[in-house]
């Protein structure tokens, strides 16, 4: 009996694999086989949103010796606000990984970057680099900025 069973079983397994066998794809039938790995990341729905700067600034916390008893420390910079439409980033971002040669990197296909809306600079001159209590110079405006970079970042190991 148990011969019979294990003659059953093993034509069995043969069937089996016998209709999972391969078959050899021609050369057309391979060339019209198309196929994409990697990752796409769409921005069409992305907003950044407002930006603000608390503070941006530039200073000397030991003052100028040399320079009429300005000897304190002193502070140049501005508190920045720009429009909930000044960056906006829409399109596509790929993700891939090639090989050229002996080289493999990660690519990645940049979306469209663009700055376009407005920007105030609120200019101070103060004693601390948070600007806090700081005097007012004027205010910077800007407006009109184009800026859509284009292109591949490249990443791999040297």
């Amino acid at each position: 009996m148990k011969k019979i069973f294990l003659l059953t079983m093993a034509v069995f397994l043969m069937m089996v694999s016998l209709s999972f066998a391969k078959i050899a794809i021609t050369e057309k039938d391979l060339g019209d086989v198309t196929a994409q790995e990697g990752v796409t990341i769409n921005f069409d729905c992305f907003t950044v949103g407002a930006i603000t700067i608390a503070a941006q600034s530039w200073g000397d916390s030991d003052g100028c010796s040399g320079c009429g008893g300005l000897t304190g420390a002193g502070w140049v910079g501005a508190t920045v606000n720009m429009s909930s439409d000044f960056v906006t980033i829409t399109g596509d971002m790929t993700v891939d990984v090639g090989t050229s040669g002996t080289r493999t990197a990660l690519i990645i296909g940049l979306p469209t970057l663009n700055l376009a809306g407005t920007m105030t600079q609120v200019v101070k001159l103060g004693t601390t680099a948070n600007l806090s209590g700081a005097a007012v110079l004027g205010t910077s405006y800007m407006s009109g900025v184009s800026v859509s970079p284009s292109g591949y970042l490249t990443i791999f190991a040297h």
